[in-house]
């Protein structure tokens, strides 16, 4: 019995994600399994064996363990305890753990296997913590899911103290296509900016807003400094409730107000009436907020 006893020592403290404390240590079954073969002499020592195998195959062999332990590191710089380890079942081939010194959580980093990765998009996550709560959270995606999805990288940021989300922004494959931000309150959206830092001419900004049924009720428009130059607008804004158009305005540089009698803002409402359809009404305003007659109308975008 002592050579099984000496093959079971050196096992006594790998952590396979199967036991009691934190992911699986294994401190606590092993002893149990060294105390029953020294207690139980009566055993078939080939019985013994094929149990000591079993484990070994099953529970203790580093290729097959669903967690494992690969490195401790001390004084990191949250001034606690990095824990470097694997973990086959949720595709992680390295994770870190990252506590400051009272032992709460401060960042954790994960890296899927490539496999994992083209199956569940996320071939990197890495998260914040403020006390133990999330309050950051970058997440990159494989080739794989990025070509079909078109989005390279999200950024979420948690509220600290409900743990609810409040922002996330989407970066884009394709340059031209930029990165949106969206905004949240207490979880439901509240507006999404589309942001455009490669356009040379057209849109560098397009805001959504929300209400809090989630309709669109807004949508601001900011264009280019080419493209104001160009045609003379900064920007535009549309209101809606729901489906409907309610209003849409204009807001001119001064260079085009300066030659169209000063209008620096046009509007159209929209009229609505379930018998017969209503012409849109538009007007241009100058600074004084005055009815004016531009002359050259603008042309709609």
């Amino acid at each position: 019995m002592d050579w099984i006893l000496l093959t079971l020592k050196p096992l006594a403290h790998l952590r396979t994600g199967r036991g009691p404390h934190g992911p699986g240590s294994l401190e606590i079954t092993l002893p149990i399994l060294m105390r029953t073969v020294e207690e139980n002499h009566w055993l078939n020592p080939r019985v013994l064996l094929l149990l000591l195998t079993l484990f070994q195959l099953f529970w203790a062999h580093p290729a097959l363990a669903v967690y494992e332990e690969l490195a401790v590191q001390d004084n990191n710089e949250f001034g606690g305890r990095s824990i470097v380890f694997r973990n086959t079942e949720e595709g992680i081939f390295e994770g870190k753990n990252h506590y400051d010194s009272a032992g709460k959580m401060m960042k954790e980093e994960r890296k899927y296997t490539e496999e994992w990765a083209n199956a569940h998009g996320t071939s990197t996550l890495v998260s914040d913590f403020l006390f133990d709560i999330k309050i950051s959270e970058d997440r990159f995606f494989s080739n794989a899911y990025a070509s079909r999805r078109l989005i390279s990288r999200t950024n979420s940021k948690y509220e600290q103290a409900t743990g609810t989300l409040i922002k996330q922004t989407n970066y884009f494959v394709q340059n031209h296509l930029g990165f949106n931000v969206i905004f949240y309150d207490l979880g439901v959206k509240q507006r999404m900016e589309w942001n455009y830092p490669n356009n040379e001419f057209g849109y560098a900004k397009v805001i959504t807003y929300y209400n809090a049924q989630g309709k669109v009720e807004k949508v601001e428009n900011l264009y280019t400094d080419k493209a104001a130059l160009f045609y003379g607008c900064a920007r535009s804004v549309f209101f809606s409730e729901g489906e409907k158009k309610l209003r849409r305005e204009w807001y001119f540089t001064e260079e085009w107000a300066a030659k169209n009698n000063g209008a620096i803002r046009k509007v159209r409402i929209f009229y609505y009436n379930p018998s017969y359809p209503i012409e849109p009404k538009t007007y241009y305003f100058n600074s004084k907020d005055e009815v004016v007659t531009p002359a050259e109308p603008f042309e709609d975008d």
